[in-house]
């Protein structure tokens, strides 16, 4: 079966739009992306969208597919929350999102669920719950313990001293996960500890980054304080999530080793404003600001890989229609429109090492792309309403269509 779409094309390649551009689809693959020219296979399925734009799809590097609500509500059982991710996932795709790296417990049955055809829902790599120290970013039941917490907890897992760094590492495989997340500096979210907090002691950090490598991936760290950050880099961590606090040491490292950095920019500009949040989190959230606009000014500065995350998980204060607004955040930090547009799309898909099958436009890559309304290499906002994305398919096959 063979699908052809007229349209704008931006690949993630260049840095123009194609304005007259044609992509061709046979069966789940691109074959063809260029000017446009006429099909000669009378049996294609055609798609003529003059003033609309093809585009990859769009990859969350952040994300956590856990269906709560609130990290804070304890109402719920994992079966609910499992149960309502099921029912998130098609918020993601009408988003046109088309690949998630996600961190929570469920990532790996979702993925497994999806390829085996009895769910619909986007690409999924797996990093299973982040790992944190006891009294860290994600100790979020500081009434349990520390064993209580790590059978109730869906986004975090706590370890303390480098045994349990190895045989929670190992765990963290064995259910599936394809990259580990660990939590190098205090949070936001934690009513425990202090965002400027350095969590892990060198030690852990260099057993986690081991474990992984023997299982060919790698470690990525939430950093949000500055110190902690280095820490991370210093000891093997291979990317950065958030980078609120980065200094100028902090970006020559990471541009020394080629270190990733991830947005969550909506999240971390917006965090004072949003509602029904604990007066904890208000308050560190206002002590940061806009810091993170200086952080990533610098990771441009000095041509860091950064790649587009929301931190979403649906809740009312981060919904998953609303993912394309992270596009624009990311102009707001000196970035071009273009430039955001690769971060969201082929630097995502680098970090779920798979920058080779996805995230560009491509003949020979997957047919995993969007057409969304008008140009968003001239106007960015177009992205941040899931109702200019008007066709999404994954694999070649359409999962939305409301052309």
């Amino acid at each position: 079966m063979k699908t052809v779409i007229y349209a704008r094309v931006i690949n993630s390649v260049s840095d123009e739009p194609i304005e007259n551009g044609m992509v061709e689809i046979e069966d789940d693959h691109i074959v063809y992306v260029g000017e446009k020219r006429e099909s000669t296979d009378s049996d294609a399925q055609i798609f003529d969208l003059e003033g609309k734009t093809v585009m990859p799809g769009f990859i969350d590097a952040h994300a956590h597919l856990c269906g709560s609500e609130s990290i804070h509500k304890t109402g719920d059982t994992p079966y609910d929350l499992l149960l309502t991710t099921v029912c998130d996932l098609k918020d993601l795709v009408d988003a046109g999102v088309t690949g998630v790296r996600d961190m929570s417990a469920f990532g790996a049955s979702l993925k497994r669920a999806i390829e085996a055809g009895l769910i619909k829902g986007p690409r999924i790599m797996p990093g299973g719950r982040v790992m944190s120290i006891s009294s860290g970013h994600c100790d979020m039941n500081p009434m349990l313990s520390p064993e209580e917490s790590n059978q109730r907890d869906l986004i975090g897992c706590l370890v303390d001293g480098p045994e349990d760094c190895y045989r929670k590492t190992r765990q963290q495989f064995r259910e599936g996960a394809q990259f580990i997340k660990i939590c190098a500096t205090g949070g936001v979210s934690s009513a425990v500890d202090d965002f400027n907090d350095i969590e892990f002691s060198p030690e852990e950090i260099r057993v986690i980054v081991e474990e992984a490598a023997r299982h060919n991936t790698y470690v990525t760290a939430h950093c949000t304080g500055t110190e902690g950050t280095k820490q991370a880099i210093k000891n093997g961590v291979k990317c950065i999530e958030h980078g609120v606090l980065l200094d100028e040491e902090c970006v020559q490292m990471m541009a020394e080793k080629n270190i990733p950095l991830v947005t969550t920019l909506s999240v971390s500009l917006g965090l004072a404003d949003m509602k029904g949040l604990p007066d904890f989190m208000t308050k560190k959230a206002k002590a940061l600001g806009d810091a993170s606009k200086h952080s990533f000014a610098l990771a441009h500065q000095y041509g860091i890989r950064v790649a587009l995350g929301t931190d979403y998980s649906n809740s009312p204060n981060t919904p998953f229609h609303e993912i394309g607004k992270e596009f624009y955040s990311l102009t707001r930090c000196g970035y071009t429109n273009m430039e955001a547009i690769k971060a969201g799309t082929i630097n995502g898909a680098y970090l779920m090492k798979s920058d080779d099958k996805f995230g560009s436009l491509e003949a020979g890559k997957l047919a995993d792309l969007v057409v969304v309304d008008g140009d968003p290499s001239e106007d960015i906002m177009l992205l941040a309403n899931a109702d200019h994305v008007r066709l999404v398919m994954i694999g070649g096959e359409i999962k939305k269509n409301t052309l």
